[in-house]
C-alpha cells in the first residue's frame, strides 16, 4: 500500500458510505432552515445572525460526519492494518481528513449561496463567509477526528465526541462570526482569517499525532 492508494481507497470508501455524507448535508440544510422559521424571519434579525446560524450548523453536520470515521474501519479490521502497515500513521491519518474534508464540505459549499441568501446575508458578508469556511474548517475536522479516535470502542459515542470536542471549536466560531460581522460593517477582516488558518495549521501539526496515539491505544485496547 502507497500514501495515493490509501487516498483513493479513502474517496471510494466514502463513496460507498455516501449515506452519512448525505446524512450530515441534510441534517446541516434542515437546521439552517428551521431556525428562522423558529425563531425570527425578517431580514433585520437574519441578516446578523446568518453567520452564527450556518456556522453553528457546520459544526454540528462536521460532528456527525466525523463520529463514524474510524468505526467502520475498527470493525472490519482496517484500523489494525493501517497501524502495521508500515506507512506513517499521522501522515495516513491526515491523508484521510482532507478526504473528509473534501466530500463533506464541498456540498455545503455548494448550497451556501442559496442557504446565505434565503438568511439575507449581504454579499460582502457572503464572501468573507466563504472565506472563513475555507480556511476555518480544516481545523473542525482535525480537532474533531482526535475525538472520533478517542472513541471509536464505544458504540454510541456521539454524544461523548460533542462533549469532548465542542469547548474546541468555540474559538473557530467566535472568530468566524467577528469576521463576517466586520465585513458586513465594511471593517478589514484578514485578521480574523490569520487567526482562522493559524489555528487550523496548529491543528494540522498537533491532531494527526494525537489521533494515531489515540487510534493505537483503541486497537490495543
Amino acid at each position: 500500500m502507497t500514501y495515493s492508494s490509501f487516498l483513493k481507497a479513502e474517496f471510494l470508501v466514502l463513496w460507498r458510505r455516501k449515506q452519512d455524507v448525505f446524512n450530515a448535508l441534510l441534517f446541516f440544510i434542515i437546521v439552517v432552515v428551521l431556525f428562522p422559521i423558529g425563531v425570527n424571519s425578517s431580514p433585520e434579525f437574519l441578516a446578523p445572525a446568518a453567520a452564527g446560524i450556518i456556522w453553528c450548523a457546520t459544526v454540528l453536520a462536521v460532528l456527525m460526519a466525523l463520529e463514524s470515521t474510524f468505526k467502520e474501519d475498527h470493525r472490519d479490521g482496517s484500523l489494525e492494518q493501517l497501524v502495521v502497515s508500515g506507512l506513517s500513521l499521522p501522515l495516513l491519518i491526515v491523508l484521510k481528513i482532507i478526504a473528509q474534508w473534501l466530500v463533506v464540505m464541498l456540498p455545503l459549499l455548494i448550497t451556501m449561496p442559496l442557504l446565505a441568501e434565503m438568511l439575507y446575508l449581504p454579499s460582502s458578508g457572503f464572501w468573507a463567509l466563504i472565506g472563513t469556511l475555507l480556511v476555518g474548517s480544516p481545523s473542525l475536522f482535525f480537532i474533531g477526528v482526535i475525538g472520533g479516535a478517542l472513541t471509536v470502542s464505544i458504540k454510541q459515542g456521539a454524544m461523548l465526541v460533542m462533549l469532548l470536542i465542542l469547548p474546541f471549536y468555540l474559538p473557530v466560531i467566535i472568530f468566524s462570526t467577528l469576521a463576517v460581522k466586520a465585513a458586513q460593517a465594511g471593517l478589514p477582516y484578514s485578521g480574523f482569517l490569520a487567526m482562522l488558518l493559524a489555528m487550523s495549521l496548529l491543528s494540522l501539526v498537533i491532531s494527526p499525532f494525537m489521533t494515531a496515539i489515540a487510534v493505537k491505544a483503541s486497537v490495543n485496547a
